[in-house]
């Protein structure tokens, strides 16, 4: 079961992720600031040339121009591309582009699901089927309405719509929204997902400007409770 943990800022925060039993780091960075909490691309290749081998390095990006986004890969490349801007404003054949330009790169789609809405009322399983082919993994993550991006909310959603979308593809999944340590052995039962992704959950409830906002004991828990979920499947 891989474990993700998102909002990485500093080089000790990525590597205690990693000691506590962490797979993937999840890394928001780029020339333009476009979210919260994202760095530059320097950062990121330092965060990314430290932490320990075993890490498979993510960079999530909410840009919608494909040149930007090769400029920051040429700059900062991770082992996989997060795609977490507004899913229709970068098409598959796009996508093919960056995998054509960078071929070793791996590409993670996210795909938006709406809280509180039946899934017959939203479009992520006909998103699944229009991307599947240039992805090679899909995080499903909860949508704000009003928001561009996806994701970063915090909030939860239905994950029997999880559960539809892992059984409707070949894509490995990684579920994410609103994840703790209390409900994400729930989450694994029901969907059982290739992978968990925690952000919100596994923060400081306070975090200092410029300095890490991973919380050790709440990174600890989380990987706990994963990994007892998983070994009782």
């Amino acid at each position: 079961m891989i474990i993700q943990i998102y909002g990485i800022r500093t080089v000790e925060d990525a590597r205690m992720v990693i000691e506590e039993g962490g797979h993937h780091i999840g890394v928001s960075y780029g020339k333009i600031v476009r979210t919260p909490g994202q760095i530059s691309c320097e950062q990121a290749k330092e965060i990314f040339e430290s932490v320990q081998p075993s890490a498979v390095k993510v960079g999530l990006t909410v840009a919608e121009d494909i040149e930007e986004i090769i400029e920051n890969l040429n700059i900062t490349l991770p082992d996989v591309l997060h795609l977490s801007g507004d899913i229709e404003a970068i098409k598959p054949d796009q996508i093919e582009i960056l995998r054509a330009t960078f071929p070793g790169l791996k590409i993670m789609q996210a795909l938006p699901v709406l809280a509180n809405t039946p899934l017959k009322e939203q479009k992520v399983l006909e998103y699944v089927k229009e991307y599947e082919r240039v992805t090679d993994f899909f995080l499903i993550d909860t949508k704000n309405p009003d928001a561009d991006d996806i994701g970063a909310t915090g909030l939860t959603h239905d994950i029997y719509i999880d559960k539809a979308i892992i059984e409707s593809t070949s894509v490995p999944c990684i579920i994410a929204g609103g994840l703790d340590a209390a409900n994400v052995a729930e989450a694994i039962q029901v969907t059982k997902p290739y992978g968990v992704d925690s952000f919100t959950s596994t923060n400081f409830d306070k975090s200092v400007p410029g300095k890490g906002i991973k919380d050790r004991e709440k990174v600890r828990a989380f990987v706990e409770a994963v990994q007892n979920a998983h070994s009782r499947q």
